[in-house]
């Protein structure tokens, strides 16, 4: 197996299944599947801190490609992807597709969001790409690279928007996808839901975000049923990361249903972990270097 100094520093590596198999980005800058019969390394090149994400059937979905080409450098360094890749990992590893993002644009964020927005069943990949000419939009892709979707642009550069979360926020159980909008300036959480080859905002919350300028910790929110009322909501901080704010769905668009204080101020990503009767316990750690769990 591989010592401890193999592994890019900036993200962690995934486990697979059967035991001993391992996929990670090394810290020369590849992308490797270890297993008891040996290393395959793969042709990609992973951006540094990419986070790999792990489907059912264990193939893989990261950001690769990294370039200079939009040095807007709000998550801790000028280094973002200029490309999307899959990868099988049964029975071989091989890269089923790279989707390539056209020059002058890139994705601005460390992993896309790989979740079923459409309800077919099928997954899609939603990216925050973003250029100087327009800044950054929500683009919804299939797995095979075809544009599905689109949001509406920032207008102006070095504005960013943070992806959260896909989840059936609406009052009906429609499936919505949550962001936040310039999450350093404006503050502007947003739902929207899929209208043919658009994506439209549906509803909005002002005061809270969920990013620090110059931090790779992107994910310091998360959606769920948290409270068990059968709606649910998106757990994000507030602009001084000492609280968390519930938002939900109303008749009237969103708002703040309840809040969590933290009794300090929050230092690392949120993490979530579900019991076997369902109940959703809550974690975070924080400056005065205690982890908080909400059981």
């Amino acid at each position: 197996m591989p010592a401890a100094d193999d592994f890019s520093p900036l993200t962690h590596p995934v486990p697979l299944s059967p035991p001993n198999r391992l996929a990670y980005i090394t810290a020369g800058g590849g992308l490797v599947i270890e297993s008891e019969g040996g290393t395959t390394a793969l042709d990609v090149t992973p951006l540094p801190d990419a986070r790999i994400l792990v489907d059912e059937q264990e193939r893989l979905l990261l950001l690769t490609g990294p370039s200079t080409l939009y040095p807007h450098a709000v998550l801790a360094d000028n280094l973002e992807a200029t490309g999307i890749t899959l990868i099988e990992t049964r029975p071989i590893p091989r890269v089923v597709t790279t989707i390539p993002i056209p020059e002058p644009s890139v994705v601005e964020g460390i992993a896309p969001i790989w979740a079923d927005l459409t309800g077919d069943g099928v997954r899609e990949i939603i990216v925050t790409l973003s250029n100087a000419d327009q800044g950054s939009q929500l683009v919804v892709f299939s797995e095979a690279g075809d544009q599905i979707a689109a949001g509406p642009a920032v207008g102006q550069v070095n504005r960013w928007r943070h992806q959260i979360a896909v989840a059936p926020f609406g009052l009906a159980g429609e499936l919505e996808l949550a962001d936040v909008l310039t999450p350093h300036l404006g503050r502007i959480t947003e739902f929207f839901q899929l209208d043919d080859n658009a994506l439209e905002v549906v509803a909005t919350v002002s005061g809270y975000t969920s990013h620090r300028l110059g931090s790779r910790n992107l994910d310091s929110a998360a959606a769920a049923d948290f409270d068990g009322d059968g709606h649910v909501e998106l757990l994000i901080p507030n602009p001084d990361f000492t609280e968390f704010g519930a938002l939900g769905r109303t008749a009237d668009g969103a708002d703040v249903v309840w809040t969590m204080p933290v009794d300090s101020i929050i230092a690392t990503n949120l993490a979530t972990v579900t019991s076997k009767e369902g109940h959703i316990s809550v974690g975070v750690g924080r400056v005065d270097w205690v982890l908080r769990v909400w059981p």
